[in-house]
């Protein structure tokens, strides 16, 4: 039987030193944490003083995780059990999600897992495995049995390195504002830490204050409008769901995937800004940056929680005596910001109530909303009308009905969760492509009858969520951190001025000051005026773009 080895704490620290640089180098070459391209955003856009601060937290996070695995390999067998468990455990999740999403966890997927059906729970998980976490375990459990300790280390020494790292991971967020790369079961402790102290940053259900009183919203002031004003328009703003701006062949696309667009564009009806950055690559961060016009430089927000408690567009919708309605083709529950942000809804509509809880196929739910919307914008003015598009989410081949399949094959799945590669991803574009062709197009004919004739001076404000990977190099389809996952498009469509430029270089973040500057929201009561409207802003004004894929840290765009 093979005895394991005998030796000193000197040996065992050498050890432990020899593991974590392996590990670096294995989670930097094989699992592809980039640490890179965020030492070039440091250098780049924070001070030097700063980027030395998190120089050393990085540093010291590499410290603690050395004192773990020194206890591990030198403690007894209960403890070294635990130890591994740990190890095992963070290393499985992490290199899951930097497998699927191309970054370590964030506390958001937390209430996201929680969140989900056991159905999405189940069909996620074969998305989420990732192999190469076995080969670091595997390292790990022939250190244990090959080596031991002179005098085995007990209960004292593990509390002491378990709880220097969770110690460690809560204070940092209050002293670098960033979630800097780091090993991967130290980004596990971080997660689970930042969940328990902070809970999900967008979370209505969660986000409370230090009272424990459910968080609201700040106030917004309230205009001198005459008696019995009514807005004399109605503003619609369209977010598409997985909609890429460079797959509209409005901005160039080679295939013909938007022809009402294209004509629309072609008779100056159209104002389109091309490719804009999405304010992340997830629907709920997104969601939650459009509303309250919070820009990448505004998170993380950790001590202030500025995305919960910043003015929504609703808000001041209200403020202008419009009547607010939200119709979200996604979900049955509002999902994307605060409990409080229902207060300043007039009509809230899910999915089952926007389909009447009639059966129907997943293709026809958007053009279901426009018809509603249709309604509403041709028998009054005075609407504030948010669309949350079910769009082209996966999977794709739900999006159009078969007769419509213009682009062929058509890529096809049974589970919604998989990650198609070879040749099979030329099926996938197909299949996106498809999806986007026969949304975009019957959702705009629907809406509205004749372009040339918009309705009591409606006027329609468009982007898209996210964009998507198309599962290139085995990806998910976004969430992650590429530029694929951030390109969107951005247009207007009704009366604006015909002076407006859209060479500007846009963002989802110039979305909140234009939708203020349509409901006539005056100027001199606005918190904000740093971001240019767009029926403002020049292409002299345009600036380097980011984005900001958990709202944890921000990536260059451009």
């Amino acid at each position: 039987m093979l005895r394991a080895l005998t030796i000193d704490e000197n040996k065992i620290r050498r050890l432990a030193f020899a593991f974590i640089v392996l590990l670096f180098v294995f989670e930097i070459y094989v699992i592809r944490v980039n640490y890179s391209n965020y030492f070039i955003y440091l250098l780049e856009s924070e001070t030097y003083f700063f980027s030395l601060i998190t120089f050393a937290c990085i540093l010291f996070s590499y410290y603690i995780f050395f004192r773990f695995i020194s206890f591990a390999l030198s403690a007894n067998w209960f403890y070294k059990g635990i130890c591994f468990l740990i190890f095992a455990l963070s290393t499985v999740v992490e290199y899951g999600y930097q497998k699927a999403l191309g970054r370590f966890s964030d506390k958001i997927d937390i209430e996201t897992a929680i969140t989900s059906t056991p159905e999405q729970q189940i069909a996620s998980i074969s998305m989420y495995i990732n192999a190469a976490a076995v080969i670091p375990c595997i390292i790990l459990l022939i250190l244990f049995l090959t080596f031991r300790a002179n005098s085995p280390r007990g209960l004292k020494d593990f509390l002491i390195a378990t709880f220097s790292i969770i110690v460690s991971f809560a204070i940092f967020p209050y002293v670098v504002d960033q979630k800097f790369p780091t090993l991967s079961t130290n980004a596990f402790v971080r997660t689970n830490t930042d969940f328990v102290i902070h809970g999900p940053v967008t979370s209505g259900k969660w986000a409370t204050g230090l009272t424990g009183e459910a968080v609201r919203r700040r106030q917004v002031a309230k205009p001198a409008l005459p008696d019995e004003y009514r807005p004399g328009n109605n503003i619609i703003v369209v977010i598409d769901e997985s909609v890429m701006g460079d797959h509209l062949s409005l901005n160039g696309y080679a295939r013909e995937t938007t022809p009402l667009l294209d004509k629309l564009s072609h008779e100056n009806r159209l104002h389109n800004w091309g490719i804009a950055a999405a304010a992340s690559t997830g629907s709920r961060f997104t969601f939650a940056a459009l509303i309250t016009g919070l820009t990448p430089d505004d998170f993380p927000d950790k001590t202030d929680f500025k995305v919960n408690t910043f003015p929504t567009i609703f808000q001041y919708a209200k403020a202008m005596n419009y009547k607010t309605h939200f119709f979200d083709g996604q979900m049955n529950s509002y999902w994307g910001g605060i409990a409080d942000d229902k207060n300043y809804f007039d009509v809230w509509q899910g999915v089952l109530d926007v389909s009447d809880h009639l059966g129907f196929e997943t293709w026809e739910l958007d053009n279901i909303i426009a018809k509603k919307v249709k309604n509403i914008v041709y028998s009054s003015t005075g609407n504030f009308i948010f669309i949350f598009k079910h769009g082209s989410h996966i999977p794709y081949q739900s999006n159009f009905p078969p007769d419509q399949e213009i682009w062929k094959p058509s890529y096809e799945t049974a589970n919604k969760y998989d990650i198609p590669s070879g040749d099979r991803l030329s099926e996938v574009v197909n299949a996106y492509d498809n999806s986007i062709k026969y949304n975009l197009d019957s959702f705009f004919r629907t809406l509205i009858d004749d372009y040339s004739k918009m309705p009591n001076n409606s006027i329609i404000v468009y982007t898209g969520d996210h964009g998507q990977t198309l599962f290139v190099n085995g990806k998910s389809s976004h969430g992650g951190n590429t530029k694929a996952e951030a390109t969107v498009p951005l247009f207007i469509i009704g009366a604006i001025d015909d002076g407006v430029d859209t060479g500007y270089k846009a963002s989802h973040q110039n979305i909140y000051p234009t939708i203020l500057d349509l409901i006539n929201y005056p100027d001199e009561l606005r918190e904000r005026t740093a971001i240019p409207s767009l029926l403002k802003a020049k292409s002299t004004d345009s600036k380097p773009r980011y984005f900001n894929p958990d709202l944890g840290h921000k990536i260059a765009f451009d």
